[in-house]
């Protein structure tokens, strides 16, 4: 599967590892602006967002415009990824 985190700090690390461990191709973002920023995750061909940040508004409009043109999944939380 084709994951995209979106992570306003530098977090990322670990969680790419164990998703990559786990067989998962990463991307990581944020991507820019919130329209621009759906339209190359739908051309990358992601099938899921993975956010990684509280309360960022910009990480919360990428993802929920991604899910309204997409239906694909968003997840807060490593666990909630399927394997």
């Amino acid at each position: 599967m084709k994951i995209a985190i979106l992570s306003a700090a530098d977090v990322a690390g670990l969680y790419t590892a164990t998703l990559m461990e786990r067989g998962h191709e990463i991307t990581i973002g944020p991507f820019g602006h919130a329209p621009t920023a759906v339209d190359g995750m739908i051309e990358d061909g992601i099938e899921g967002v993975l956010i990684l940040s509280d309360n960022d508004e910009n990480l919360d409009e990428i993802a929920a415009r991604f899910t309204r043109a997409t239906g694909r999944p968003i997840w807060r939380n490593l666990t909630e990824i399927p394997r």
